[in-house]
């Protein structure tokens, strides 16, 4: 064991200069922190510096250095396919989109399946477009649109016939093949019935697709995303993953979040028979196994407030996650849940209760939510008993003015404040490559929570907003313990992951910071004066 004498005179590094916020509750702000060998050696008063021979200063120039962030929840490996796929962002017609589908088959005649994304429905803002106009566009070949969303998707006549979905097929549990009048199948599938065409159509090599991922990773430094939790972790993934890493090629931490065959897959099969969870390094880790709860549709999402007099109730959670989650605690795997309507909240914290009574002796039972968007206050004090934390995506704010139009005189939309003042912990995250802006961006996304607005005047839930730095904290700190990685990561401690971002300007919501630096094991990956930087 190497003794403090010799760390002292080994060649180190060091902040001082300006704000170093800690996240940390015991001791919030330093004046130095002295790194090694990607570990922080000791955070404290610039007198620390004194003691070590051989340490190199970075000046930060009164700047602010804060933990790396972790986006604790984006589908890396589903958006590691976008350069794969027919770019669907901004088109504003259904003409557009069928066009773009069309130009790409054409270009690439050598590919199998045509995917477009992201297909906005006219729930959703966009067009809806049937089977037969996608064949129009392609026939030739299977083609699909993937929603925004990630639940629904429409697949075109061979998409559908590739995967034996016809007249005759059946509703899968937890999901809906769309058929009108005539029986007829209208190519519109919904939530697990989109299982079969997602496995086939991200059907790629090992190799291929972790070249793909190690992209898509590389692109977060410029946001400050040093670690991440991706939620959808198939075998296919696992594989490019470990890939990666037995390469050294991974650009961000990544907890593995273990999932079905395919994105919406609550049939986990005998991944809980592999490496168990918290397996792994400070590089690559085995997370809490996910499972959706419910959906992201009207059908299929479990909401019921009270407008005025009247109450309104929609959707309804999904019947396959039980045996999954209570099966994955027996095995010693924590787990997280999809869980949007406030219906399926209740439904699923009566599954934790009785998992946690079968779970293994000594086992330390922590239920992971994943976005939470509407709730009740006694929901919220169950949370907090059962020693429940919850993943949350601010970029949903962008809908604000959607909600407005619809005053519920019970329960709280994207209750942020209760939760953490009822001390239930908070992860931040993005939900990456879904939903109506880009998540990655996580200081526009802290700039929206800061605000509880869409960026655009429309502001809901005003009495849930939290300052700027909480909500850096919700992105460092809160993203490590929703992970279990509190004692690893997402605080400027002695022992912690040399993990930062330099952020330059105001710690103002309105006239938010830029990322200037990132830093990953003590190395700079990216800086604004220079975005050519490598590890």
């Amino acid at each position: 064991m190497k003794t403090q004498e010799f760390l002292s005179k080994t060649p180190c590094m060091a902040f001082s200069g300006g704000r170093i916020l800690t996240m940390n509750r015991s001791e919030p702000e330093v004046q130095a922190i002295i790194f090694q060998n990607g570990k922080i050696l000791a955070a404290g008063q610039r007198e620390i510096i004194q003691s070590y021979e051989n340490v190199t200063t970075i000046d930060l120039k009164g700047k602010t250095l804060i933990p790396g962030f972790i986006d604790s929840h984006i589908h890396l490996s589903f958006g590691a396919f976008l350069p794969e796929w027919v770019d669907l962002h901004g088109c504003s017609s259904k003409e557009e989109v069928l066009s773009k589908m069309k130009m790409y088959a054409d270009a690439h005649p050598q590919t199998e399946w045509i995917v477009g994304f992201p297909w906005f429905d006219l729930h959703y803002g966009g067009y809806d477009i049937s089977r037969e106009e996608l064949d129009d566009a392609i026939a030739s070949k299977p083609a699909i649109l993937i929603h925004t969303s990630f639940h629904t998707l429409l697949a075109n006549t061979k998409a559908c016939n590739k995967v034996g979905i016809n007249q005759e097929s059946q509703d899968p549990d937890s999901g809906i093949i769309e058929k009108r009048e005539d029986g007829e199948v209208s190519g519109v599938l919904l939530e697990a019935a989109c299982v079969p065409v997602l496995a086939q159509a991200l059907s790629i090599s090992t190799r291929r697709y972790a070249d793909l991922i190690e992209r898509a990773a590389r692109d977060l430094h410029r946001f400050g995303i040093t670690a991440i939790h991706d939620p959808g972790v198939t075998p296919d993934t696992e594989a490019a993953y470990r890939l990666l890493h037995a390469e050294q090629r991974l650009p961000v931490s990544v907890l593995m979040m273990p999932h079905g065959k395919a994105l919406l897959d609550n049939s986990i099969g005998d991944r809980l028979d592999g490496q168990p969870f918290g397996c792994g390094d400070e590089q690559l880790r085995v997370g809490p196994v996910k499972v959706f709860g419910d959906g992201a549709t009207q059908k299929t999402t479990a909401f019921s407030f009270q407008m005025g007099d009247h109450t309104i109730s929609s959707g309804e959670y999904r019947n396959d996650f039980q045996t999954t989650l209570l099966e994955a605690v027996r095995h010693g795997f924590q787990v997280c849940v999809h869980c949007v309507g406030n219906r399926t909240v209740d439904a699923v914290l009566d599954t934790f209760e009785c998992a946690k009574k079968e779970s293994q002796p000594g086992f330390i039972l922590r239920p992971r939510f994943e976005h939470l968007n509407l709730l009740y206050k006694e929901q919220i004090s169950r949370l907090a008993s059962m020693n429940c934390c919850v993943s949350i995506q601010p970029q949903f704010l962008s809908r604000a003015g959607k909600l407005n139009q619809f005053p519920i005189t019970q329960g709280t939309w994207f209750a942020y404040r209760d939760l953490m003042e009822n001390g239930v912990p908070l992860g931040g995250s993005s939900d990456y490559p879904g939903g109506f802006m880009d998540g990655r961006d996580v200081i526009a996304c802290i700039s929206m929570g800061a605000t509880m607005s869409d960026r655009k005047g429309n502001v809901v839930s005003s009495d849930q907003i939290m300052p700027f730095e909480e909500w850096l904290w919700i992105y460092t700190a809160g993203s490590a313990y929703v992970g279990n990685q509190e004692h690893e990561r997402g605080m400027l401690a002695e022992g912690m992951v040399a993990d930062f971002v330099i952020l330059d300007g105001p710690l103002d919501p309105v006239s938010p910071p830029v990322v200037a630096e990132t830093w990953i094991r003590g190395t700079r990956v990216y800086s604004r004066d220079n975005e050519n930087l490598e590890m």
